[in-house]
């Protein structure tokens, strides 16, 4: 489905302060109404904005998708692009 709500993390005081920066893809599970059910950050992004990244993903919102009139959960990836200021 399409994103309805996208929400952007917020920036870990202490990543700002480690000078951590950087895409953290989060796989996500999204249920038949378009709630983001589960969200799991995966490997390759900096250990300090992962729970950020997840916490937003769970605040997430998408249309439904529909396998012919059937709603159905879905998987995928969003990728949150983390840059020091």
């Amino acid at each position: 489905g399409l994103a309805l709500q996208l929400p952007k993390p917020v920036y870990p005081i202490i990543a700002k302060q480690a000078g951590a920066q950087g895409p953290v893809n989060v796989q996500v599970l999204i249920d038949e109404t378009g709630k983001v059910i589960s969200a799991k950050a995966v490997k390759g992004g900096h250990p300090l904005l992962m729970a950020a990244a997840q916490q937003a993903a769970y605040s997430a919102r998408f249309s439904p998708t529909r396998l012919g009139d059937q709603a159905v959960k879905v998987s995928g990836v969003i990728t949150y692009n983390f840059v020091l200021q």
